[in-house]
């Protein structure tokens, strides 16, 4: 009778004790799943419209799965609205723009009534681009005041007048970034050139097809070849003779060649507006020599000439393009057949 009692006992224990794992079980489940909604909640904004953080515990991955950790949102950082570098930028392109100019034509003379056009940039965006004209005075002057931005960029133009291409549309720069040589100054403006246009006159070019220029392959051992500027083409009776020195280009110290008009002459020169040759001072040979080392070494150049030929007299002028590596010259030219030494094409 007895061992039947504590057998009995025995199995109720048993049981008392697996009621009470299974209690303790189901309560650190539900402790689990409270820390795990607590960290979701701190996801949410707060009144204010800005979402709090939660604290991430020492062990992260024992409380939170790992795809609960991404959806954390990192902290704002400090001024986001407006950063400490994109004030700066703003500063930069803040910069007073002030600009003095003169406008003169090819003899130095005040032009009024040219019209500039400025344009600049007050803030890095399209829609901080700006733009404005004006007209120079009786002096030749005009200016701009009260802009903002890290440079300028300046155009001159009026009709009846050939606008300066080596002038092009040059940008001034301000600020920080402000050429030292440069300061806006009324009693120093920027000079910008134009040059009058006259009647132009029929002239002869070297325009060949769709080409401008005329190719004439010479030899590199100084054999001397004849161009003919009317045929456009090497030819034994023309009017330019050209010769050229040239070594393989890679072990190159030095070249040259020579240019020749029998019957007449050249004078070189560097004007950007070639609309009168000159009537004396003619070279009958003119020959260009580059050695390495001297300070006019390059091994691709072009040079420029009012030419002068032939009985009567004609006029016209020349560029002609080389490199040290090609055996064709590029000849560009223009010539006044009726003797005069108006070389400006009609307007």
């Amino acid at each position: 009778m007895r061992k039947r009692i504590w057998l009995t006992v025995g199995i109720l224990l048993i049981l008392c004790c697996g009621l009470l794992l299974q209690h303790l079980a189901l309560d650190a489940q539900k402790t689990g799943s409270r820390d795990y909604g607590t960290v979701a909640e701190t996801n949410r904004p707060n009144q204010s419209g800005e979402p709090k953080v939660a604290a991430v515990p020492e062990n992260p991955s024992a409380a939170i799965p790992s795809e609960a950790t991404a959806m954390v949102p990192l902290p704002p950082k400090a001024g986001r609205s407006e950063p400490a570098a994109d004030q700066k930028v703003l500063t930069v392109w803040q910069a007073p723009i002030e600009f003095y100019g003169k406008v003169v034509d090819e003899n130095s003379n005040p032009v009024s009534g040219a019209t500039i056009s400025f344009q600049w940039v007050e803030v890095p965006k399209e829609e901080g681009n700006r733009t404005t004209n004006v007209d120079s005075d009786s002096s030749g002057l005009f200016s701009l005041h009260d802009a903002r931005g890290p440079s300028l960029s300046v155009s001159v133009r009026k009709d009846g007048y050939y606008s300066s291409r080596e002038e092009g549309h040059p940008a001034f720069k301000y600020g920080v970034y402000a050429n030292p040589d440069f300061s806006p100054d009324p009693l120093t403006p920027v000079v910008f050139h134009l040059h009058r246009a006259r009647p132009g006159v029929e002239l002869v070019t070297s325009a060949n097809g769709i080409r401008p220029d005329v190719a004439v392959r010479v030899p590199k051992d100084n054999t001397p070849v004849r161009v003919d500027l009317f045929q456009k083409q090497a030819s034994g009776t023309g009017q330019l003779e050209i010769s050229q020195s040239k070594p393989p280009w890679k072990e190159a110290t030095n070249w040259s060649f020579r240019i020749s008009i029998p019957a007449g002459g050249l004078v070189e020169n560097e004007d950007e507006f070639q609309f009168e040759a000159p009537e004396t001072n003619f070279l009958p040979t003119v020959e260009c020599h580059f050695a390495k080392g001297d300070t006019n070494w390059v091994t691709h150049v072009t040079k420029q000439f009012y030419i002068t030929f032939g009985e009567p007299r004609k006029y016209g002028w020349l560029r002609i393009e080389s490199d040290l590596a090609q055996e064709t010259l590029f000849l560009t030219y223009a010539i006044n057949p009726s003797g005069s030494r108006n070389l400006e094409p009609p307007n």
